[in-house]
């Protein structure tokens, strides 16, 4: 499930730590940390934002290689089997 985007001075982003634990882990493994940003909120240094165009892209990339479909074809057996 995609996450909300959060909004601070019209940089719209997702804070890393509030996303679910798969997409957490498997944003630290896959992501490339030069996307990874850091916003400055009154006294608060968020240090684990990702902009949220970059996360869309990523969850988009992510999830599509992940539930493509395998095409599934009978086997060799079953085709004499439905030939005969």
């Amino acid at each position: 499930m995609k996450a909300a985007a959060e909004n601070y001075k019209g940089i719209k982003y997702v804070r890393i730590s509030s996303l679910p634990l798969e997409q957490k882990d498997r944003i630290w493994k896959t992501i490339d940390c030069n996307r990874v940003i850091k916003i400055l909120m009154g006294d608060s240094l968020l240090n684990d934002c990702l902009q949220y165009e970059h996360y869309i892209a990523w969850y988009e990339n992510f999830y599509s290689i992940k539930e493509k479909p395998v095409e599934v074809y009978p086997s060799t057996a079953e085709n004499l089997a439905i030939a005969s």
